[in-house]
């Protein structure tokens, strides 16, 4: 017990290094095109010059072909059938786009049968030229829909922890790293980001008040409260997807213990009762069961139970120290940190806890694992280039790309599908 006690302290108190604002990613490690299904892409054309374009549009579509864990592009400046049909791509994606008036412009985008050029998807967007990338995203994700029949988590988000003027603050961005925003302005540390069910806020824990407090933050209109004051230390924010109620931890003596409460009306139960300490809940898929880490076994392991607090059960037996689990969309994996020899690294396995995969080995510490809304991909935070940084590989440990440079970035949550970003994009596109 007091090992995980020890953690917890760790986790509410670490320092982490200074943060530098660079919107830019750099892929780390090479694609694998194991799984996945071969698509070409051709230069978009260009009618016009674009002074505040964030990028070509064909570098943007290509990262998100790419990110999505379910392609492998195959580039080139003109259309050649040779080229695609000897890489097994079957459709391949092009556009242009053209200035409209003032800052906005029209952006086409096509998805076409590589051998009969077939037109199998188009999308057209009016937009700023700043808005671009939200397009592209947009149509990534209808192309995802198209060929795999499930949307991509292009338009999707990732809030995590950053030092910023010395101070940990919570920043929301795009999935790619891109329009990164700060949300908290504290002079004391922010921490544990979790996006509520309607991606509208943020729920997370500030010491403002000298300790770990959970407060509730709007992103568009910055209003702010706090949540289960009667409550003296509160934090490990975790939403049910389905009703948005809110698993958290409380300190209460020598024990941290497990709650679930109605961020609404304030009201909170203990989940667990016993000589054991219960810290990072994260909710099944489908809201009604519930991965714990506790140190009922003597070192942090992750249990399970359900959302009642019946049926306890232990999911991790290899390793001493495991903790920090996530439930994959599915409902049928978890993805966790375990410590060897001193370093951490990610694992999934099955929800019984067999089945056991390592995902990351020989790259410093590898931690805070979170699940894409569709289950392709894993974010997490790693050491391995010097300072701490917001990753992204595939679901079976492959193709690293790190989204943030400079500074020092931690505990990444990825937003639920984003409706409403998507269907701001979809009131600007003019369809087909």
């Amino acid at each position: 017990m007091k090992q995980l006690r020890n953690f917890v302290f760790l986790i509410l108190l670490a320092a982490v290094s200074s943060f530098a604002v660079i919107d830019t990613i750099s892929v780390d490690v090479g694609i694998s095109v194991e799984n996945t299904m071969p698509i070409g892409l051709v230069l978009f054309e260009e009618n016009g010059v674009f002074e505040a374009l964030p990028a070509k549009p064909a570098e943007i579509l290509k990262n998100d072909l790419n990110l999505s864990g379910r392609f492998a592009v195959v580039e080139s400046e003109k259309f050649k059938m040779v080229t695609f049909v000897k890489a097994g791509a079957k459709f391949y994606a092009t556009g242009k786009i053209e200035k409209v008036d003032g800052s906005k412009v029209r952006l086409s985008c096509y998805l076409y049968a590589t051998q009969t050029k077939d037109l199998i998807l188009g999308e057209a967007y009016t937009v700023p030229q700043k808005q671009v990338r939200d397009a592209i995203h947009d149509f990534t994700d209808k192309v995802v829909k198209q060929l795999w029949g499930e949307y991509g988590v292009a338009s999707t988000e990732l809030a995590w922890v950053s030092k910023i003027d010395g101070v940990k603050q919570i920043v929301v961005a795009d999935y790619d790293g891109y329009n990164r925003r700060q949300l908290t302005h504290d002079s004391t540390i922010s921490m544990m980001p979790a996006w509520t069910k309607d991606n509208n806020a943020i729920i997370y824990v500030s010491f403002r008040n000298g300790k770990a407090q959970l407060f509730e933050r709007q992103i568009y209109s910055n209003a702010e409260r706090r949540l289960f004051a009667d409550k003296s230390q509160t934090f490990s924010p975790a939403v049910n997807p389905k009703t948005g109620e809110l698993l958290f931890s409380s300190i209460g003596g020598n024990l941290t213990s497990l709650y679930l409460g109605d961020p609404a009306t304030g009201k909170s139960r203990k989940l667990l009762y016993g000589r054991f300490s219960q810290v990072s809940p994260a909710w099944s898929p489908f809201g009604t069961e519930i991965l714990y880490t506790s140190d009922r076994g003597g070192n942090p392991q992750i249990f399970a139970m359900g959302k009642d607090g019946s049926d306890v059960r232990r999911v991790t037996f290899m390793g001493n120290y495991n903790e920090r689990a996530s439930w994959s969309p599915a409902g049928d994996r978890i993805v966790y940190t375990s410590m060897d020899g001193g370093k951490m690294n990610i694992y999934t396995c099955a929800i019984d806890g067999s089945d056991i995969i390592q995902l990351t080995s020989n790259a410093g510490n590898n931690e805070h694992p979170t699940w894409s809304p569709d289950g392709m991909l894993i974010a997490f935070s790693s050491d391995r280039s010097g300072s701490h940084q917001i990753y992204i590989m595939r679901k079976d440990g492959t193709n690293v790309t790190r989204i943030t440079n400079g500074g020092d970035n931690t505990a990444p949550i990825w937003s639920w599908y984003a409706p409403e970003k998507q269907k701001q994009i979809s009131q600007q596109n003019e369809g087909w």
